[in-house]
C-alpha cells in the first residue's frame, strides 16, 4: 500500500504564498500528474512531499501515518529530477547502486536489484559506462533505474523529460508508461506538458497560482473543464474564447451575428463561448447549413502531416483556430468561411466558471 493524503498544505517563501492550502488524495498504485504553467507551485508541492522543503502548515499522510516532519531519508520515496543528477565519475552500475551502498545493503542484494532495474530499462549493455558516454535518454533511464533499485513506496518525477528532444520525449513517455504498468507503483509526476499528462495519467491535478483548479481523469477534464483556466490550458491548439452578450433580444457575438443556443435556459445574459479547434469546420460560401457562418482570412496554416491547424482572422472576433485534415490545400491569405455550432461549444459565465458543456446535450 502507498496511499498519500495531503491536508490543507501551505508553503511560503518570505512573504510569498507558494502553496495556498492544498487538499488532495493520491490512491495506491495510481499515476497522478501535477499539471500547470511555470511558477504555479507544482514542483514545490512535489519537494514538500519528498521532504526537500519544510511544510509551513498542513499535513502529509502516507498510508495513514503522518510524515510531515519526517526527514526525507526516512520517507522511502524516490525522486527523479529534470537534470538527471548523476555522479559523473561513477559508472551506470555505481550510480544505480550508490543509495543502497549508503544504506549498507548486502552486496548480493545490491547486485540483484541493479540487474533487475537494468533489465527493465534495457541498460544491461551500458552498466560499465560513465554518464559522459550516454545519450540524454540513456541518462534519464539511469536516473529512473536509480529510483527503481530503492523499491520506494512512491515514485516522484519532476519534469523528467524537459531536457530531451521531441523524439526522445515520445520514447521516454512510452518507457515510463510501460514501467508503471510493470511495477504497479504509486507515481506522482510533475509536468507543464499537457501531452504527457493526457497520455500517462490516471488522474490529472490542474494547478494555478498555488491552488488546485480541478482534479479528474484526462478525458473528464478535457470534456468537462470546471472553468475557463482549465479549458484554456488543456488542449493543443488552445481553445478560442468568444464573448457573447444580449442585444436586441438575441445572443450576439462581438461582430453582431446572432446565435441560437437551444440549451440557453438558465444561462447568463452575457457569457463566453469556448470553442475547441475541432468544433469549427470550413464550409462553402454558399453553405446555408445550421449554426453560425463566419467569414475571414487565413492568417497562418500549419501543416502537421495527418492534421492541419489553420488560424483564421475574423473581423471583430480576432483569430480563430481550426483543426482540419492534412489534405487541406488553402494557403495563407485566402478568404474562407467557417461554420460554428454553438451547441457543440463550452459556455463560461462572467467569473470564468463553466455553465454548459457539449456533453450536456440531450442525444
Amino acid at each position: 500500500m502507498a496511499r498519500l493524503e495531503i491536508r490543507s498544505l501551505r508553503k511560503r517563501f518570505d512573504d510569498v504564498d507558494v502553496i495556498k492550502g492544498v487538499d488532495l488524495e493520491v490512491e495506491d498504485r495510481e499515476f497522478c500528474v501535477f499539471l500547470g504553467p511555470s511558477g504555479c507551485g507544482k514542483s514545490t508541492l512535489l519537494r514538500l512531499i519528498a521532504g526537500l522543503e519544510d511544510v509551513d502548515e498542513g499535513n502529509l499522510l502516507l498510508d495513514g501515518g503522518d510524515i510531515t516532519d519526517l526527514p526525507a531519508v526516512n520517507r522511502n520515496l524516490a525522486m527523479v529530477f529534470q537534470s538527471y543528477a548523476l555522479y559523473p565519475h561513477m559508472t551506470v552500475r555505481e550510480n544505480m547502486s550508490f543509495a543502497l551502498k549508503l544504506a549498507k545493503a548486502e552486496p548480493d542484494v545490491i547486485a540483484k536489484k541493479v540487474e533487475r532495474a537494468a533489465r527493465i530499462l534495457a541498460l544491461e549493455p551500458l552498466l560499465d559506462r560513465k554518464p559522459a558516454a550516454l545519450s540524454g535518454g540513456q541518462r534519464q533511464r539511469v536516473a529512473i533505474g536509480r529510483a527503481i533499485v530503492r523499491e520506494p513506496r512512491i515514485f516522484l518525477f519532476d519534469e523528467p523529460l524537459s531536457n530531451l528532444d521531441a523524439a526522445l520525449r515520445v520514447q521516454m513517455r512510452l518507457e515510463i508508461a510501460r514501467l508503471h504498468q510493470e511495477l504497479k507503483a504509486t507515481t506522482i509526476y510533475v509536468t507543464h506538458d499537457q501531452v504527457e499528462a493526457m497520455t500517462l495519467a490516471d488522474k490529472v491535478v490542474i494547478f494555478n497560482a498555488g491552488r488546485i483548479e480541478q482534479v479528474g481523469s484526462p478525458l473528464d477534464l478535457y470534456r468537462r473543464p470546471a472553468n475557463r483556466f482549465v479549458a484554456g490550458f488543456l488542449g493543443m491548439p488552445q481553445m478560442t474564447f468568444l464573448d457573447v452578450s444580449m442585444s436586441d433580444g438575441a445572443q450576439r457575438l462581438a461582430n453582431g451575428q446572432a446565435l441560437e443556443l437551444s440549451e440557453s435556459r438558465g444561462m447568463p445574459k452575457s457569457f463566453t463561448l469556448g470553442v475547441r479547434p475541432e468544433q469549427l469546420v470550413f464550409c462553402a460560401a454558399s453553405d446555408n447549413g445550421g449554426g453560425v457562418k463566419l467569414e475571414g482570412r487565413l492568417a497562418v496554416v500549419e501543416r502537421l502531416g495527418s492534421d492541419t491547424c489553420a488560424y483564421v482572422q475574423v473581423e471583430k472576433l480576432g483569430t480563430l483556430t481550426v483543426k482540419t485534415d492534412g489534405e487541406y490545400a488553402e494557403r495563407a491569405g485566402a478568404s474562407v468561411c467557417l461554420r460554428l455550432d454553438p451547441a457543440r461549444c463550452h459556455v463560461f459565465d462572467a467569473k470564468g466558471e463553466a455553465v454548459y458543456h457539449p456533453s450536456d446535450r440531450v442525444q
